[in-house]
């Protein structure tokens, strides 16, 4: 039971899109608890549906699933531009536009950005920093400090998308000097300017960035003595860093010279001048400076920033000299403060100069927490320039140690990684060749792993190849992969335009089904576990990509085969195989053969919880011609009531409210037909004393509707249902969150 004064409804769709696959309702009226009971927040509803889709692009950005934190950030930014409470926009600008936090050393915005193509996504990104920029522009003067740094950072990004345009960028920096007069403290405005200033040197605006570094340099005059020290002196080296940026050197070298002798700060600062003279073109100047910097982390990336600078400019013998140098100070790799960090930035410069042999030593003799993923970056690296065979050698290395290691778990783990190399490297035929070993390796990979292995080849182009490669796998023993490779590679090849051919391999695989029944079979009589799945199985595969590819009339004949094959339909019962039809749809979003196959569910608690799973599912995209009529099929009160509110709830999404209030009606009357008590709890432990409220029982769900009926504007519909709760203080809460609701 929902017991809080500021309950609101989570039913849109995209707050139950990640419970749609769970064996309960997607469906679930879910409650925010105040902090303090007496506020009424009118933004509740928002903000959990942000908390949601925030997670999935951070989720996703983790995953370095980039096109998918792409989609959920839009989704995120998109919410949060409709919330009134300034403090949570900006607190989201900075997680994801300032903060390097959560142990990376960039921003999210950054990590989001440095793996993608930024041409190609060019439009979408645009449309992510215009929202970003939209939501900054909404802070008030009590947040001017994160406002001007935000709007620092989106021109920065801008500038960064596209260097040409320049216009948008100057136009938001303006915003960001305008919001720095409302900053309070010295350091706070010296902090947020240096941002700027830092934007306008990255555009090369060299006479604005003088300005502003002018206007940092009154702030920092004005910090009290002896207060904020460490912050003034970083706000320091940045403003000499800048200033060589934009080519003044005199200046930069008086305030270099501002800052502690021979400290770490200090020599980050020369590193930065240094990288100024490069960009100069005054290499000896540069040189001469990098010999001069005390700390030995700071010598050595100074050292790097020139090999890359001589090698541009076809000096090999400076560039040797120069790696030679870095490389003597970075092996003692005990005087350094981090060495994993310094050794790493090596390997990369190597690779920066071609020099990949030298990278995978170095990698090899003196990294160790590091060194299996910097191998990887590596191994990368001679695959783009045509090494293959240094490729195939490492991974066969790295298969012969799986091997050696006893825990499976643990080989599974490494299994993945070297799968995801060869991903990368478009080493698919090396896992043709190694398939026995890969194979005995804890019962071999997962379909899921050799799907994505599949998809990937495909994606390269190489359709053709990645079937005939599907193919001759050895497989007679799992043939449900074998279809499952070739659909996923049918789909890739219809996304990039070759129909006609996806379509005839979908009907070759079709076709093949039987026999690869009947031989799995001969080949193991005793099998009757897995015997009777295959066809389902492997029908349902074909299904789904047919779902997928827009060719319905066939998904509906295979899964009326289906239908009447596999156990989860036939004979169904909760828990069993996780990858039964229905759950296949879910997954795949694929909500139309989802409600087939949940219709064809044999009577039983299974068929409901289907029934009203794939009913919700739908309403994402809209299909309340198919929803709609579930609700009659469904036959538990509670299970009506939830999906007659989720149609509701997206009919008011869509601001259709004279087509949501009829289904509200209906909800009201059948809520009030749930049996038991109005409010009822779940206990779980041996004692009994671990409770929990429903959120499918009678009351919970008349106050579901109640709220609806405020949040559609109708007060005297909400009432009257709020005076059909029996509790007296259940009904006091609910009037309040109505009232809340009707308020905003």
């Amino acid at each position: 039971m929902i017991r809080s004064v500021q309950s609101a409804l989570l039913l849109s769709v995209l707050a139950i899109a990640p419970l749609e696959n769970a064996i309960n309702s997607a469906y679930s009226a879910m409650a925010q608890t105040p902090t303090a009971a007496a506020v009424c927040n009118p933004d509740v509803s928002l903000q959990n549906q942000l908390g949601m889709v925030e997670e999935q692009a951070r989720s996703a950005l983790e995953q370095s699933k980039q096109a998918e934190a792409l989609q959920s950030l839009q989704e995120a930014l998109a919410i949060t531009i409709q919330l009134r409470d300034t403090r949570l926009q900006a607190d989201l600008l900075q997680r994801w536009l300032l903060d390097n936090s959560e142990g990376y050393p960039t921003t999210r915005w950054q990590r989001l950005t440095q793996n993608i193509d930024q041409q190609d996504q060019s439009a979408q990104l645009q449309t992510l920093l215009g929202q970003f920029l939209q939501i900054a522009n909404r802070l008030t003067t009590s947040h001017s400090f994160i406002k001007t740094r935000s709007l620092a950072a989106i021109a920065r990004y801008y500038t960064t998308l596209d260097p040409s345009q320049t216009q948008q960028p100057a136009q938001v920096l303006e915003q960001a000097r305008q919001a720095a007069r409302f900053i309070r403290g010295e350091v706070f405005t010296a902090n947020a300017l240096i941002d700027v200033a830092e934007a306008y040197a990255l555009m090369d605006d060299a006479t604005s960035a003088q300005t502003v570094l002018m206007q940092v340099e009154q702030a920092v005059q004005q910090i009290p003595p002896n207060t904020s020290e460490p912050l003034k002196l970083v706000i320091i080296q940045r403003m000499a860093t800048t200033y060589a940026q934009i080519g003044d050197f005199t200046t930069t070298r008086q305030i270099a010279d501002r800052l502690p002798a021979q400290s770490e700060i200090q020599s980050f600062a020369l590193q930065g001048i240094v990288e100024g003279y490069i960009a100069a073109g005054d290499l000896p100047q540069a040189e001469a400076l990098a010999e001069s910097i005390s700390v030995i982390t700071h010598r050595i990336r100074a050292f790097e920033k020139l090999a890359i600078a001589y090698h541009n400019a076809n000096q090999p013998d400076k560039v040797d000299q120069l790696m030679r140098q870095a490389r003597q100070l970075a092996e003692p790799a005990v005087s350094l403060p981090n060495p994993e960090f310094t050794l790493r930035n090596l390997v990369e410069t190597y690779l920066q100069l071609g020099q990949r042999e030298e990278a995978l030593e170095l990698t090899q003799t003196s990294l160790t927490s590091s060194r299996q993923e910097v191998t990887k970056t590596v191994m990368l690296a001679f695959s783009q320039a045509g090494q293959n065979d240094v490729v195939e050698s490492w991974l066969s290395e790295q298969l012969s140690y799986i091997e050696t290691v006893p825990d499976s778990w643990e080989q599974r783990l490494y299994l993945g990684d070297v799968f995801r190399l060869a991903i990368a490297t478009q080493q698919f035929e090396w896992i043709g060749k190694e398939w026995n070993r890969i194979a005995a390796i804890d019962y071999g990979p997962p379909d899921q792993q050799m799907v994505e292995i599949a998809t990937a080849y495909a994606a390269s182009g190489q359709h053709v190849e990645a079937a005939e490669w599907a193919q001759q796998l050895p497989l007679a023993n799992r043939p449900v992969l074998r279809v499952r490779l070739l659909t996923a590679i049918a789909l890739a090849a219809h996304q990039a335009g070759q129909t006609t051919w996806a379509n005839d391999l979908l009907e070759q695989t079709l076709e093949s089904v039987d026999s690869l029944a009947a031989t799995y079979q001969r080949q193991f009589p005793d099998d009757l576990t897995q015997s009777p799945l295959i066809k389902p199985s492997a029908l349902t595969a074909i299904a789904v990509v047919y779902s997928q590819t827009g060719q319905t009339d066939q998904m509906r004949q295979l899964l009326q085969q289906v239908s009447q094959l596999d156990p989860s339909l036939t004979d169904p019962t909760f828990g069993g195989p996780v990858d039964q039809p229905f759950s296949v749809f879910m997954d795949a979003k694929q909500y139309v053969g989802a409600l087939q196959l949940a219709q064809a569910t044999a009577t039983s608690e299974v068929r409901q919880s289907r029934l009203q799973t794939s009913a919700t599912a739908l309403l994402q995209q809209d299909r309340f011609d198919l929803a709609l009529p579930v609700v009659d099929q469904l036959t538990e009160a509670s299970q009506k009531t939830q999906l007659l509110l989720a149609i509701a709830q997206r009919y008011g999404d869509l601001q259709q409210v004279d087509a949501a209030l009829p289904i509200l009606d209906q909800a009201f009357q059948v809520a009030q037909t749930i049996p038991g008590e109005e409010s009822e709890v779940d206990r779980f432990g041996t004692d009994g004393l671990t409770v929990i409220d429903r959120t499918n029982d009678r009351g919970s769900l008349l106050e579901a509707t109640a709220l609806q009926y405020a949040q559609l504007g109708q007060g005297d519909r909400a009432r009257q249902v709020v005076n059909r709760l029996q509790e007296a203080r259940l009904r006091e809460q609910v009037m309040q969150s109505i009232q809340c609701v009707l308020r905003s």
